[in-house]
């Protein structure tokens, strides 16, 4: 979340990094980098050497490439991390893992200040603008949020990255091999959070592609993304472990997934940090916002990655919108 000097970060998020790291680390060995020193009086930490031919998520998306090898081990990180940390000796990882400032700046630039029409940190493009209506006059997108707001500071469900889009994941194009960064939002809270940032990204690259023709390198691409938002579900369920029933847990988790991935489609286009998969296109900063609205407005609905993959399609979001 990059918002300038006039937005200090507190210095303590080095040590929750640090701290997230080494319980990754512990619970699914190679899915992180390793971290190997804290000086806690300097900030600063020393952690494997990651220059191995590691790129972002995020480069590889905004090039039309990916490799499903790393579409499931992101799934199998969130999966492992979330399963072993459910519910279990909350009262060490809530002391170890008590991040207040950093998930205060959560809150205010995911939950709040994207939806207050005139807050100074919020910025769109011109087309944007001529449909945020959609956003600040609709009390009831308003009231979902707000539900959502709560979820995020209430729900103590397990160990979160807090922060999981597609720039704080590294892959390794050759394999598929990936390597999570920048935990310093880690907390305990809900596991759809994790899972609802990383869809959201997928979302914003198939906006992107889908905006730039109709060739077949673009369809190929845009369905692979679609594969990648499936497949991304079906692994998650397949290795969590701390639920008797995991397809019912997964099915009754989707929904918040969906709320999530609203949440952040919605603040990237209108709020104060952007992404570059989709800023200067009009088109696909539409699509996503109206992605966004579809999610929430119908999470309650979305009980598997198939109903998620919905708010891909522009006719049936397009109908939701028509009475506005």
């Amino acid at each position: 979340m990059c918002l300038g000097p006039e937005y200090p970060l507190t210095a303590h998020r080095c040590t929750i990094e640090y701290q997230a790291l080494q319980k990754f680390h512990e619970i699914v060995p190679g899915y992180s980098p390793q971290p190997y020193l804290l000086i806690q009086d300097r900030h600063m930490f020393i952690m494997e050497d990651l220059s191995d031919g590691y790129v972002t998520l995020q480069a590889e998306l905004i090039r039309g490439k990916l490799h499903l090898a790393a579409v499931r081990n992101i799934a199998v990180f969130m999966a492992c991390v979330h399963s072993a940390t459910h519910n279990r000796s909350q009262n060490g990882l809530l002391t170890s893992f008590s991040n207040p400032d950093m998930v205060s700046l959560t809150e205010q630039y995911i939950f709040t200040r994207p939806y207050l029409k005139d807050d100074p940190t919020n910025h769109s493009s011109e087309p944007i603008k001529a449909i945020l209506h959609l956003v600040y006059d609709d009390m009831e997108l308003q009231s979902i949020v707000g539900k959502f707001k709560g979820l995020f500071l209430e729900k103590q469900e397990s160990l979160v990255h807090g922060d999981l889009h597609s720039g704080s994941i590294l892959v390794r194009p050759e394999d598929g091999s990936v390597k999570v960064i920048d935990a310093e939002f880690a907390y305990i809270g809900p596991s759809a959070l994790d899972l609802g940032l990383l869809l959201a990204s997928y979302v914003f690259s198939y906006c992107a592609h889908k905006e730039k023709g109709n060739d077949a390198e673009s369809r190929m691409f845009c369905e692979l993304l679609c594969q990648a938002i499936q497949l991304t579900g079906e692994t998650y369920n397949a290795h969590l472990t701390s639920q008797k029933d995991a397809a019912l847990y997964f099915s009754q988790l989707m929904p918040e997934v969906a709320g999530f991935a609203g949440c952040e489609l919605i603040r990237r286009i209108i709020g104060a940090a952007h992404v570059a998969d989709v800023e200067g296109c009009p088109g696909a900063e539409e699509r996503a916002l109206r992605a966004g609205i579809w999610l929430l407005k119908n999470h309650q609905t979305v009980t598997s990655p198939t109903v998620f993959l919905i708010c891909l399609q522009p006719d049936k979001l397009m109908l939701n919108m028509v009475k506005q």
